[in-house]
């Protein structure tokens, strides 16, 4: 059985590497066709917590298994999953090969488990084909239009 492609593109308002608040927004493209996602917080938050905590949400959304290509803005995301640090990870209950925990742990594990059914492929670049619009529906508050 074919599995559908669906591209999910990430942007936030993280800039720099820890904020204290942020907001994010997300597309799921099926057929052309976008479906849009948005979220916030208070919290004082990294970059890459914020791209786990959007991608987790995103794949929340799927219903069935697909081949899925996200288009995020952390390059430390994606070479953790083209060099298969993920299952590495995971394997090893989160935690660094000299000891102690991953930073994010938590984020990541979620992440990873959310990813299980799918076929998962991270591309980074600073800016996608869906960066504008995303951005435009972060500073209308989730609007999307």
């Amino acid at each position: 059985m074919m599995l559908k492609h669906v591209d999910i593109y990430i942007t936030h308002t993280v800039k720099g590497f820890v904020a204290d608040g942020a907001r994010y927004a997300y597309a799921l493209m099926y057929n052309g066709i976008p479906r849009y996602g948005y979220g916030q917080t208070d919290d004082r938050i990294t970059q890459n917590s914020i791209v786990l905590r959007s991608m987790k949400e995103a794949l929340a959304r799927m219903r069935y298994p697909c081949e899925v290509t996200f288009h995020i803005d952390s390059q430390y995301i994606a070479r953790a999953f083209e060099n298969g640090w993920t299952e590495t990870w995971r394997d090893n209950g989160y935690k660094k090969a000299g000891g102690g925990m991953i930073v994010d742990a938590p984020g990541w594990e979620d992440l990873i488990t959310a990813c299980g059914v799918h076929v998962v492929k991270v591309e980074y670049g600073r800016r996608h084909e869906m960066t504008g619009i995303l951005e435009t529906g972060i500073r209308k508050g989730g609007i999307f239009e």
